[in-house]
């Protein structure tokens, strides 16, 4: 089978979008199937790149930037603005009505409402079936207070999901929401997060590790209501204060930089000395940060969009086999068990996370075993080609179903 993967972000290299699509394709692959790659939105500023072509090829999966990769500069708004809101999907409902043809299937990775019609229009013309992953609450993303962002999404949820062939829902949450808004014949499945293991065959012991001192890796966006830094950063105050430990804090990704909003508040609880940004590094430098860490903490607050997804960095994190604390919010919690394969706390419970931060400084060999059953837990549950197999018999059914 031929499966049109349609998104909006950038390929092949990117956050942790980049990542699952890359998983999902591995793993459809490994079952037989054709993966051809669409990015329907241009993702780069004039002056920044991923050195990859526009049209090319990558790890055997063929993608196209089907209106480029670069945007107008930032003082043509004009045309940021046109081709945002609607010329972008124009020329890629287009693209999809040349090349989507009867058979395939089309697996689309994006929110935008009016995208979303388009490629369901072009699939439904070209008799393909179309499948949209969701692995976000769409009403937890965007001006989520506005009156206009309520209608899109009622809009959305009435008249849009309805058209689907079938979901990809990341979590138990999303599977519930989205069978409350599919059609009536439309199937759903639920996959989790999905993780490569890079580290298999890396021999630690000769490779060198950037800090003398133990130190807690961050991973990723630094976004309050999804990563919970502010908890991290006063449970690290508090640790440092009442032991003068050595340990260092470490942060890597977009946010942070020397204009990463949390530096005051870094200075305000006296661990400026202790604290790195490093802001994004490539990704062999992150699996080396990694590796050699001395744990994780994966903070999820109670919300809507917490409850709903299932976050990239806790399988990249637990495949690396580093102790990882997290917390008892979202779907992690049907894999994982405290004190077993993980160290789990209570959202707000500040005093639990000091506790477990202490106790895998104090005792990092007991750490470490928990570190490696976790890694088994992710090897097993997150693996692109065991959930390829599930994701083909999900997509070979939707045929199927019309016979």
């Amino acid at each position: 089978m031929i499966i049109h993967f349609y998104i909006n972000t950038s390929f092949p290299f990117g956050m942790a979008a980049a990542k699952r699509q890359l998983c999902y394709a591995k793993g459809l692959m490994n079952q037989g199937h054709i993966i051809d790659v669409v990015v329907c939105q241009k993702c780069f500023e004039p002056n920044d790149d991923d050195d990859q072509p526009a049209k090319g090829e990558y790890q055997g999966i063929k993608y196209i930037y089907t209106c480029g990769k670069f945007k107008h500069a930032k003082n043509n708004k004009l045309m940021r603005g046109i081709d945002y809101l609607m010329l972008d999907y124009i020329r890629s409902f287009f693209y999809a009505l040349k090349h989507i043809h009867r058979k395939d299937a089309v697996f689309a990775y994006y929110y935008p409402i009016f995208l979303q019609i388009l490629i369901i229009i072009a699939s439904k013309i070209k008799g393909a079936k179309i499948v949209k992953e969701t692995c976000e609450h769409p009403s937890a993303l965007g001006n989520v207070t506005s009156y206009w962002h309520k209608l899109c999404k009622w809009f959305e949820y009435h008249f849009v999901m309805p058209h689907y062939d079938g979901f990809i829902a990341i979590s138990r949450d999303l599977s519930k929401f989205v069978i409350k808004y599919k059609g009536r014949k439309a199937q759903c499945i639920i996959v989790p997060i999905l993780v490569e293991d890079f580290n298999d065959g890396n021999n630690n012991g000769y490779e060198k590790n950037e800090y003398n001192v133990p130190y807690i890796i961050h991973t990723g966006t630094m976004l309050e209501q999804k990563d919970s830094i502010s908890k991290i950063l006063h449970a690290f105050a508090r640790f440092k204060k009442e032991t003068q430990s050595t340990c260092k804090l470490v942060f890597t990704g977009p946010q942070a930089n020397k204009k990463c909003k949390y530096l005051p508040m870094i200075r305000e609880l006296g661990v400026e000395d202790s604290v790195e940004l490093l802001g994004l590094v490539s990704p062999e430098r992150v699996a080396v940060l990694q590796r050699h860490a001395a744990m994780t903490i994966i903070y999820k607050s109670d919300n809507l969009q917490t409850r709903n997804c299932f976050p990239t960095k806790l399988g990249e994190m637990l495949i690396s086999g580093i102790p990882v604390i997290t917390t008892t919010v979202g779907d992690a919690n049907i894999y994982l068990e405290n004190e077993k394969n993980a160290f789990i706390i209570e959202p707000d419970d500040e005093d639990k996370l000091v506790k477990y931060i202490k106790y895998i400084l104090d005792k990092p060999h007991e750490a470490q075993k928990i570190g490696a059953e976790g890694k088994i837990i992710a090897k097993k549950y997150f693996n692109p080609i065991f959930q390829g197999k599930r994701l083909s018999d999900f997509y070979i059914s939707l045929f199927n179903s019309e016979t």
